[in-house]
């Protein structure tokens, strides 16, 4: 018989370890604290050795307890593939469900998927959308999240990492923009368009470069998408990332206005996140990868 300890107690080890918290871990593994305790407790016993420092609220590996995270993590990852290889014969591997903020979805990451299917061809994607992006501790059926604006606020439960920064540009229908008389600058006398869902405002751009908001109503939107079409159809300037306007970009049906001082404005702006969870990891690993690397390859104009 091999030595091997409870396998309920190397779970429960490795979760309190990522998350340095038992209750976190406890939440994870549906136990209670005192579970979670009493688990690691076991496997220090059986170890003959402490693995963890107690602090107030959170608890910390010590040296032996790295050296061991270490060794282990490894070992449970080849466990976890061995299981997927071995259930892959008997069934469909399920889709990886990813929610997205809607502009980027429908312009942006839509028309790039098919790149991704190529590489990936054996897995799925259930694309869903919406403004408001969802708790993943309560919609456990979504594996990760693209959101748009900010990043949930921060929780070890979760891994949050930027989609690159950005700028954000006065896009213009160059028709709209042949209309402006020869010197007049722009800003003063171009309608402009709001995107309320945008962190960055006009306000901001007009900061950036030194001068006061134009005053005055405004057509507004709450899509971003919604505000790079009006300004195609010639409704007045947006500020927009220019990965919500690629195709407009290139077929010449926007440009890019200069800016008084010749800067832009860059922001983060895009957000992807997931549960801090060895299954979760798992199954995003490919899908991250690649977004990261097509985010940093997107020409930023």
């Amino acid at each position: 018989m091999r030595a091997i300890p409870n396998f309920a107690w190397l779970r429960a080890f490795e979760s309190a370890a990522r998350l340095e918290n038992f209750s976190l871990a406890a939440d994870e593994l549906h136990l209670t604290p005192s579970a979670i305790s009493h688990q690691v407790k076991s496997l220090e016993t059986h170890l003959g050795r402490s693995l963890f420092v107690r602090h107030n609220r959170r608890v910390s590996l010590n040296s032996q307890g790295q050296e061991f995270y270490r060794e282990l993590t490894p070992l449970l990852d080849k466990l976890a593939r061995l299981c997927e290889d071995t259930q892959d014969e008997n069934g469909d591997t399920p889709a990886l469900t990813v929610h997205c903020a809607p502009s980027l979805a429908v312009k942006w990451l839509g028309p790039r998927l098919h790149a991704f299917m190529r590489e990936h061809p054996g897995l799925a994607i259930h694309l869903r959308t919406d403004a408001t992006p969802p708790d993943l501790h309560q919609s456990t059926d979504i594996d990760c999240v693209i959101s748009y604006g900010h990043a949930p606020s921060h929780d070890p439960r979760l891994v949050v990492e930027s989609l690159h920064p950005e700028p954000l540009l006065p896009l213009c229908s160059p028709k709209l923009y042949a209309d402006l008389a020869l010197h007049q600058p722009w800003y003063l006398h171009l309608p402009l368009i709001d995107s309320t869902v945008s962190p960055v405002s006009w306000a901001d751009w007009f900061g950036s470069n030194g001068l006061a908001a134009s005053p005055g109503p405004r057509l507004s939107f709450d899509r971003g998408a919604m505000a790079v079409a009006a300004a195609v159809d010639r409704l007045g300037v947006c500020l927009e990332t220019p990965r919500f306007a690629e195709r407009e970009l290139d077929n010449r049906e926007l440009i890019i206005l200069p800016a008084p001082n010749g800067r832009s404005l860059q922001r983060e702006m895009h957000f992807l996140y997931y549960r801090n969870h060895r299954d979760t990891l798992k199954r995003v690993e490919h899908l991250r990868e690649w977004l990261l690397r097509e985010a940093s390859l997107t020409p930023m104009r």
